[in-house]
């Protein structure tokens, strides 16, 4: 009976008594593949399988802040000062931990979403920030006068307003991550579809890594996850020194500006006018040398519609450019000898 072996690269199953040499998906060496049945399992090795610092960063805020304002409000009812010294330390914790949830998500913006300049970050970076600085100026109020909270005066009002400002950051924040999570899930789903049965999940795979078209595809981030054989004869890159590389390692650093304006274009409408005809541009291989390049893309979009990544099709087109530029060369010549005659 055949085993079953996965890649923990792309989550491609080989059915047979060795893993491949390599992945026919994604391209990484057989060392990737792990036999399923013998995998690690337990409690703590799936903690630690599953365990992501941003988003256990970020919600200590998230659950801290509202708690903080639910405790001061137990305070005003009760009359109980232990309230707004438990909601001071909550305050306390939620705010030290901002740095840490700002540097864990610009970790992740670069390594999964490639640093790309989308409005999203932006805003989740201004929120973390503003956060934080609410919640140094609170701290030092409180600190300071540890009676804030009984006394009238301006220090207590201002303190009300960090507090409150706090608690619009954290709303805006978990909304804001919502929106990236969904867009992740979507993703993951789309990977792991199911393209048909075992044959034509086969043919597919077969044709998509034979192809001697350089077939690549990239996440909405711009963010290469699938090289085939033919991008790597093309552009002279192996398959695990492209994965998860941006879509600038392929092209010329004076086209990139252009690109991502078209990008950021195509991502909004979801539409572009290339998966009906042939767009030729310059592009880079692996050594700098640039060449003429001829492709077309597919969207690739998820059951809702919305864009999950965009699929491009291409080929070295350099010696038909060359040919027609000296039959172009050619045809001036002959047009100068009858002007001249």
């Amino acid at each position: 009976m055949s085993k079953r072996w996965k890649c923990t690269v792309c989550g491609y199953i080989h059915l047979d008594e060795a893993p491949p040499e390599n992945c026919p998906v994604c391209g990484s060496d057989r060392s990737m593949f792990i036999l399923l049945g013998a995998e690690k399992s337990g409690l703590p090795h799936s903690l630690m399988a599953t365990f992501k610092l941003h988003p256990v960063a970020a919600h200590f805020p998230n659950g801290l802040v509202p708690t903080a304002a639910f405790f001061l409000l137990l305070c005003f009812l009760t009359g109980n000062s232990s309230f707004e010294s438990a909601a001071f330390k909550l305050i306390l914790v939620a705010t030290m931990v901002v740095p840490v949830s700002v540097a864990s998500g610009l970790y992740d913006w670069h390594k999964h979403f490639g640093g790309r300049r989308y409005s999203i970050f932006f805003k989740k970076i201004g929120l973390a920030l503003t956060l934080l600085t609410l919640g140094l100026i609170a701290i030092s109020l409180r600190y300071g006068d540890p009676e804030l909270i009984a006394t009238v005066g301006w220090r207590r009002w201002i303190f009300f307003f960090c507090l409150l400002g706090m608690l619009n950051c954290v709303m805006l924040l978990g909304h804001y991550g919502s929106i990236l999570a969904t867009q992740v899930s979507a993703m993951n789903r789309t990977k792991g579809s199911n393209l048909g049965s075992s044959i034509n999940q086969d043919w597919l795979r077969a044709i998509v890594t034979l192809a001697p078209d350089a077939i690549i595809a990239a996440d909405t981030g711009g963010v290469i996850r699938l090289w085939n054989q033919g991008a790597e004869r093309i552009f002279g890159i192996v398959s695990g020194q492209a994965m998860g590389q941006s879509l600038d390692l392929i092209i010329p650093e004076n086209q990139r500006n252009r690109h991502w304006e078209g990008w950021a274009k195509v991502m909004l409408s979801g539409e572009s006018r290339y998966g009906q005809e042939l767009l030729r541009v310059p592009a880079i291989r692996g050594d700098g040398s640039r060449f003429s390049a001829e492709f077309s893309i597919v969207m690739l979009k998820d059951e809702a519609g919305k864009i999950t990544g965009v699929a491009a099709i291409l080929r070295d087109v350099s010696e038909q450019w060359e040919r027609e530029k000296r039959l172009r060369e050619q045809l001036q010549a002959c047009h100068d000898k009858e002007s001249m005659g």
